[in-house]
């Protein structure tokens, strides 16, 4: 993968993972609750699940890509249009409002939340199809990027509990100029991906 596409891919999984989603959320609303320690079986069922979900998708995607390569060039357009939507639906959203109705956090709670997460599902999709699968076919090489991204979601599940409160002050006073840089970002990945 050349580095201007790698830089991409890292920009893309870092902008997709950081921004409010079903795993952020529940993660700030049962840390700022809950505090982290008890947290924490539910973050770990979250990042396992996240694991389980980017590995399945990647040996799907590499078996497809290997007997179906044309689904890859497919798979790329679909995935910058997804990215073009994800940067208007960042760039347009509001802040986020917390639920008053959160129950004890518990590891399978993470983990089945991920076979129900369209954001999760997508973002393994589209980061693998369009930024990895176009630049190598080696099963080791798909895996090992599935498991950085979902070393990335991991990082951001912790910035999100450890710096919940602080993260969730700022998103409401500074809700546009953070939008606008996310979407920016997300813009710059599907530009690199054709350019």
């Amino acid at each position: 993968m050349p580095n201007t596409v790698f830089i991409s891919f890292l920009l893309y999984a870092f902008s997709t993972a950081i921004t409010p989603g079903p795993n952020n959320l529940m993660t700030l609303n049962t840390v700022s609750r809950f505090g982290l320690k008890r947290s924490f079986k539910m973050l770990l069922g979250i990042i396992t699940g996240i694991m389980i979900i980017l590995t399945l998708t990647a040996a799907l995607s590499f078996v497809l890509s290997r007997y179906i390569p044309q689904l890859t060039e497919i798979a790329k357009i679909l995935g910058a249009i997804y990215i073009l939507y994800l940067s208007y639906k960042i760039y347009t959203s509001k802040p986020v409002e917390l639920s008053d109705k959160t129950e004890e956090p518990r590891f399978s709670r993470g983990l089945i939340l991920q076979f129900l997460n369209v954001k999760i599902i997508l973002y393994a999709i589209t980061s693998l199809n369009s930024f990895v699968l176009p630049y190598t076919s080696d099963l080791l090489q798909i895996v090992g990027y599935a498991l950085l991204l979902t070393a990335i979601s991991a990082v951001s599940l912790w910035a999100w509990s450890v710096l919940g409160v602080l993260l969730t002050d700022l998103m409401r006073r500074k809700t546009r100029l953070i939008n606008t840089i996310l979407a920016l970002v997300l813009l710059e990945s599907v530009f690199s991906l054709f350019f």
